[in-house]
């Protein structure tokens, strides 16, 4: 497969990824940033899936790798969560921006992990 063909598949995962998260973002709206912790959560959880249900990432086709995490970064987002977490320590309190870095922190590794190891449990 060339490599141009991969990048578009790549591209075409994380355009979705970020319509999906937009659709998100619209639907759930709250004084704390709930729907990108949302994502965040929700994007570590389905690439712990991917990765306990595929195995080992080297045996995975390269377009398949490409979808997976192109979805995954276009759904997920750091920058959102950093400029909220900001505002939240600036408009509310530090404590504010804290338990928004502890909750996204904790949430999305305990949620990867739970994806990761699940399809090993079924």
């Amino acid at each position: 497969m060339s490599e141009w063909l991969l990048h578009g598949i790549f591209a075409l995962g994380g355009g979705l990824g970020a319509i999906l998260r937009h659709w998100v973002s619209r639907a759930i709206t709250h004084d704390f940033p709930l729907a990108t912790l949302l994502v965040n959560v929700l994007g570590s959880v389905g690439l712990g899936l991917a990765l306990g249900a595929m195995g080992d990432l080297g045996a995975w086709p390269d377009h398949s790798q490409r979808l997976v995490f192109g979805f995954c970064g276009g759904f997920t987002t750091f920058s959102s969560f950093a400029y909220q977490t900001l505002d939240l320590h600036s408009r509310h309190s530090l404590i504010h921006g804290a338990g928004n870095i502890l909750a996204s922190l904790i949430l999305c590794f305990v949620g990867f992990w739970i994806g990761l190891t699940l399809p090993g449990l079924l």
